[in-house]
This record gives structure tokens, C-alpha cells and sequence, in this order.
């Protein structure tokens, strides 16, 4: 039997950076860290050191894990005056207030998790895994359409320190565009330091105790024992039999797994025939228990997909939020704002349970049925449930194929408003018209509805990258 290898991720360079590794010998938990890796260079604004995330492993006939790396809030809730203030971030079509300053940084996840999943599953040396990125970052990353798009929605962000506007401008401060290529010296120095030196490093070393000694000057609430006192979380993911197919995906505290399972289960049962009532009552009726139970969800966030040779599956899913606008010194990145992000902090800001694991709508996922084997995710906030729901129902309900069911356009429904993505016709949206008072109707495709990366493998060897947010796939027969 022929055998190859698929990969599909937000990025050309990340997805190269995988193969790169697979064709070195490599398992997808090697090439999956190497896409990693080159993300922080290529998408410096949606994947971070300074974010969170999880991996959905499955390795060829072993139980699958959930690595939880995602943020932790901190130990004390500081009442004085905080450095918290909100921004605008302008999709075109609609905009989305962000909150962002050193009050708004979490304790990080993802150096700890890199170092989990490298130490359980990884074959290669970590700095042979990171080598590409550091070229990249040395030598300069070219923006690309998304990239441009998000430096410009990010824009206020960006500007919150003159070290951010020397990472994502032009020598002449106008932010980087379409076409610019722009080295990150501080970067490749971090990711070289990071892969060579002791795991502890990046929480007892120097980046953990500048970001400290920030805090205190500058009203931020990470104290030491934040980094101290990190910790991977592995765990079982939620498991549902659907339709033939097994779906396996992100568990509790998380909710996106959850809100994904229960709209397949919905509109298996609704009655309705006409397709696009069934999947959008499933919507309100996942909205509902979203409202109902204070869910949540990250927003700036990249996902990436890799099935290897040999079987072995990895869904890795990160976020950095939107960035809290401040750069960890000396190191070309920028620390999360998760303490400012609304849909995150259900109880309102400030109001969190000290020293927790915060939930998220993240949700990496692997899907199955007999040989076959499908591995995907999503960035896109809450667009995170509705966009895997729509392409996982496609799927195991109408048997398209895993191409088709990523470039259908799609809905999201939420709090009273249906968003409905350019491409669904008219007579379609004049019959949801009449239902639904508030539509909001898209005039292009947009990253606001996700960007779902995914790759399969059995009676068929596809990737496919979301051309959303500029995701690259690629399937490569090994022999």
C-alpha cells in the first residue's frame, strides 16, 4: 500500500517546515512542533510564545490525549489601578472591541507545552525541529494577505509600544504590507535559546523574570510564582459516536468540543428537510446553551493538521488573542491579552477564580470511521463551533468530500444575528429573510469565519489549508 503523508496549516512556510522534518524521518509530533515553530515567525499576530493552546494526539493504535497548555490566570487579583484599557478592531464588516495592556496578559501555556508534547512523543532534537523558523526569522518573512489584513485590524494594538511598531513596521513606521519582507533577529535568538537550554528555562530564566520585573513597573498582574507554577495538563478528549463516524475532540473545562457535538446530534434529529434550517436551528440551539452556561472563546488563533506515514494524527490548535501589545524583552513577541478578552472572561473582568486553567472554544479535532481518518480545526473566536459543525456535517451527513465541505460558505448564528458568508444565493438568504429579522450579509469570504486546516487519510489523501486565512495543505506519497 502506497504511503504518504498530509499536512495543512495557516501558512506556506509552517507547512514546509513540516514536511521538512517528515522528510528527515520525523513523526507528525516533530513536524507538527516544526509548523509551530514557523508559525510564531509567519502569523507573529495570531500564534505566540506568549499564547496558549492544545493538541489533539492520537498515535497510530494508542489511546488519543489532549495536551491543555492554555493560560492560567494569575495568583492574585491586583485592585489597584491596572494597565486595561479597550481598542477597536475593524473586521470591514463589523468590528469587535478588544482589551488590551500589561493587566491583560495571563500566564502563557506554550513553551511548557512544546517541552510536553516533545518529551511524550517527539523522535527528532528540538532545535533540528526549530531550525527552520530560526532561518526564517534571521533571514525575514515575506506578509501575506492575512498577515496584512491582520496587522491592519491589530493596527491600535500594534502601536501600544514603540519595540511592537519596530517588529510590524516598515524602517519609516508605516506598518508592514502585502509584499514587505521583514526579519526578526530578537525572535530567532528567543527560538535558538528556547530549543537548546533547559526546559525551565523560558518560566525560571530571563524572559519570565523581565515580564515580572514589567509587571510590577507597568500595573500588570503576573507575579514569579505564575511562572513557577505552570503546568501541562494532559487529559482524555471528549469522545461521540455520530452518524458511523467516531468524533473525537477537546473535553472539559474547554466548551467548543462540546457546543460542536451537541449541533451534529441536533440536526441528526431535527425532522426539518430544508438543509440550511437544520444546521442554522442547530446554531440557536447551541447558542442557547452557550448563553445558558457562559461558555467560552479565543479570538486570535491558528490551527494546523498533520497525519504522518505511519498513522500517527496531531490537531494542534494555539491563540494568542489578540496580543496585549506588550513585547517580551529582547525576544520579538508579544504576551497574550486573555484577561482581556469578554468572551473569555464570562463573570466579567477581573472576576476570575485565581490560579485556574482558563477555558476556551478551541477545539482540535480527529474524526473517523473505519480507515478513514480525518484530523481539523479552527481559529475564529466563536465562529469556532459553527464553522467545525458546518464542515464536520458535511462530511459524515453528506458525504462530501473534505475540499467541498471546507469551501462551502457558511453561516454563524449568535445572540439574535445571522451572518451569512458571500456565496450562499439569493433566493436562499430572501427565504432566511423571512425568519430571521437580523441578517447580516457578507459581501466577500473573510477570516471572521474561521479558518478550518485539515487533512485526511483511507479512501482518500487530501489537505486542504483554508483559503480564509491563507492555509496551505499539501499530501506527499513517502513510498
Amino acid at each position: 500500500m502506497l504511503k504518504s503523508y498530509t499536512i495543512a496549516t495557516g501558512n506556506y512556510h509552517s507547512t514546509q517546515a513540516a514536511a521538512e522534518i517528515l522528510d528527515k524521518g520525523g513523526n507528525a509530533y516533530d513536524a507538527i512542533l516544526a509548523a509551530l515553530f514557523m508559525s510564531f515567525v509567519c502569523e507573529p499576530l495570531l500564534s505566540s510564545p506568549g499564547g496558549g493552546g492544545y493538541l489533539l494526539a492520537h498515535p497510530k493504535n494508542k489511546t488519543a490525549k489532549i495536551f491543555d497548555f492554555f493560560a492560567q490566570t494569575p495568583h492574585k487579583k491586583n485592585t489597584d489601578d491596572k494597565d486595561f484599557y479597550p481598542i477597536q478592531g475593524d473586521f470591514g464588516t463589523t468590528q469587535q472591541e478588544f482589551h488590551i495592556g500589561m493587566a491583560s496578559a495571563a500566564t502563557p501555556g506554550i513553551p511548557a507545552g512544546i517541552f510536553a508534547i516533545h518529551e511524550s512523543y517527539g523522535s527528532l532534537p528540538l532545535i533540528e525541529i526549530a531550525s527552520a523558523a530560526i532561518k526564517k526569522a534571521k533571514i525575514g518573512m515575506e506578509v501575506n494577505a492575512l498577515h496584512a489584513d491582520v496587522i491592519q485590524i491589530l493596527s491600535p494594538i500594534i502601536n501600544h509600544s514603540d519595540y511592537a511598531k519596530s517588529i510590524f513596521s516598515k524602517n519609516n513606521e508605516e506598518l508592514l504590507a502585502l509584499g514587505d519582507v521583514k526579519a526578526n533577529p530578537d525572535l530567532a535568538n528567543f527560538l535558538e535559546n528556547f530549543a537548546q537550554l533547559p526546559n525551565d528555562w523560558f518560566y525560571c530564566g530571563n524572559p519570565a523574570n523581565s515580564i515580572v520585573s514589567d509587571m510590577n513597573r507597568s500595573a500588570g498582574l503576573l507575579s514569579k510564582i505564575d511562572f513557577d507554577s505552570y503546568q501541562v495538563s494532559i487529559r482524555e478528549p471528549l469522545i461521540a459516536e455520530i452518524n458511523n463516524w467516531k468524533v473525537i475532540t477537546n473535553a472539559a473545562p474547554t466548551t467548543g468540543g462540546y457546543l460542536i457535538i451537541e449541533q451534529l446530534k441536533h440536526a441528526l434529529k431535527n425532522p426539518v428537510r430544508d438543509i440550511n434550517d437544520k444546521l442554522i436551528m442547530a446554531m440557536e440551539y447551541a447558542d442557547q446553551l452557550k448563553n445558558q452556561n457562559v461558555f467560552q472563546s479565543s479570538k486570535g488563533t491558528s490551527h494546523m493538521s498533520v497525519i504522518d506515514q505511519d498513522g500517527n494524527v496531531a490537531s494542534l490548535t494555539v491563540s494568542n488573542g489578540e496580543g496585549c501589545g506588550y513585547m517580551v524583552p529582547n525576544c520579538g513577541f508579544m504576551l497574550n491579552n486573555f484577561l482581556g478578552e469578554e468572551d473569555i472572561n464570562t463573570k466579567g473582568f477581573f472576576n476570575f477564580d485565581e490560579n485556574s486553567r482558563m477555558a476556551s472554544m478551541m477545539s482540535p479535532t480527529i474524526i473517523e470511521n473505519g480507515d478513514d481518518l480525518i484530523a481539523l480545526g479552527t481559529g475564529g473566536s466563536n465562529r469556532i463551533k459553527t464553522a467545525m459543525f458546518q464542515v464536520i456535517w458535511q462530511i459524515i451527513a453528506e458525504n462530501k468530500t473534505l475540499d467541498k465541505a471546507i469551501n462551502q460558505p457558511r453561516f454563524h448564528y449568535e445572540n439574535g444575528v445571522l451572518d451569512i458568508e458571500k456565496g450562499v444565493n439569493q433566493a436562499t438568504i430572501q427565504n432566511l429573510a423571512k425568519r430571521y429579522s437580523n441578517i447580516n450579509q457578507w459581501q466577500q469570504r473573510s477570516l471572521y469565519f474561521g479558518g478550518i486546516n485539515a487533512v485526511s487519510q483511507g479512501s482518500s489523501q487530501l489537505a486542504i489549508g483554508d483559503s480564509r486565512r491563507n492555509g496551505v495543505g499539501l499530501v506527499k506519497n513517502t513510498g
